[in-house]
């Protein structure tokens, strides 16, 4: 008995020790699940502490980056990100997500900083996927840069379609994605129809499938053909909230199947998206669309004060305000 009460004395006393050590660890794995509920600013007020005063932790480094990418702070999120970077090089992820910064600051950067930019970003891409070629997400991105820089930058529809081969050697659908992505850019929506549709054949289940259908005919205003698509999603995973958010926004852009649009999109907003999933705020964005072409001015303008309460920087919300009057 004596024993056991000194054992309990003395873990009492270790622990009473460590208790920065406890707090920290709780920190960085409560940063990590406001991340991933995309409470972000939430994310980024538990991370950034614990990453200052833990500076060798590579995964604290990489969370606050995604974090500050996911802020719309691209300068923030690429120095976070290189730390991870430099912390753990050989991580395929880490890179992959260094290129969508080097990405975020081309697009924010002069006229004289974007082809440096771009080059840091395609580094950090094919580092990645050199680093794993199993990295779908870095070759679909690297594919993208592809199809939209020009060849002294490293862009070229060749290479993009070398990705997209390496993609389906590894992920047949994410392979059918890519190819449709690839016709698309190219402006072959027949070709991507068609391939989309021949994936479906050998893969009738798959939602992402039909999903990117849906996203093709919505570009190219089939209305009804959208909202088929997405509809057969929901139809066989009333919880598919992509789909959800889709039947929303194709109501939004068509002013059609309004009262489904509706119901489709407050179902959306309430849960909670994930990171890669459209944000609360476009879905109230489009929600006020919907409002607006049903005449219900009041409504309208609350979604859109709600968009903009979520997202300040969402010039189409803050457009769509003013135009209500």
């Amino acid at each position: 008995m004596r024993r056991n009460a000194f054992r309990g004395l003395v873990a009492a006393a270790v622990l009473a020790l460590q208790p920065s050590a406890w707090g920290a660890e709780a920190a960085l794995s409560s940063g990590i699940q406001a991340f991933n509920a995309r409470r972000f600013e939430e994310a980024r007020a538990l991370l950034e502490p614990y990453a200052r005063k833990n500076p060798k932790d590579a995964e604290a480094a990489f969370y606050l980056g995604k974090t500050w990418l996911y802020l719309r702070k691209a300068d923030p999120a690429a120095e976070w990100l290189e730390k991870a970077v430099a912390l753990a090089p050989g991580r395929s992820e880490y890179l992959d997500w260094l290129g969508r910064a080097y990405g975020e600051q081309a697009l924010e950067a002069s006229v004289f900083a974007k082809p440096g930019l771009a080059r840091k970003t395609r580094e950090a891409w094919e580092k990645a996927v050199t680093a794993d070629p199993n990295n779908l997400d870095a070759r679909s991105d690297l594919m993208t840069y592809q199809l939209q820089a020009p060849g002294f930058l490293g862009g070229g529809v060749d290479l993009a379609r070398q990705q997209a081969a390496e993609i389906q050697k590894r992920d047949a659908v994410r392979g059918a994605l890519v190819y449709a992505t690839i016709a698309a850019n190219q402006k072959d929506a027949a070709g991507a129809e068609k391939g989309l549709k021949e994936a479906l054949q050998r893969s009738p289940a798959e939602p992402r499938l039909r999903l990117a259908l849906g996203v093709l005919y919505q570009s190219q205003q089939k209305w009804d053909a959208a909202f088929d698509a997405f509809e057969a999603v929901v139809k066989a995973d009333p919880a598919n909230w992509d789909a959800l958010y889709q039947i929303g926004k194709t109501g939004a852009l068509s002013g059609q199947r309004l009262d489904r649009a509706e119901e489709s999109l407050k179902r959306y907003l309430g849960h909670t998206p994930g990171p890669e999933s459209a944000p609360p705020a476009n879905a109230q964005f489009r929600l006020g669309q919907i409002y607006q072409k049903k005449g219900n001015k009041p409504a309208a303008r609350a979604a859109y004060q709600e968009a903009l309460k979520l997202d300040p920087r969402m010039e189409d919300a803050k457009k769509a305000l003013s135009s209500l009057g």
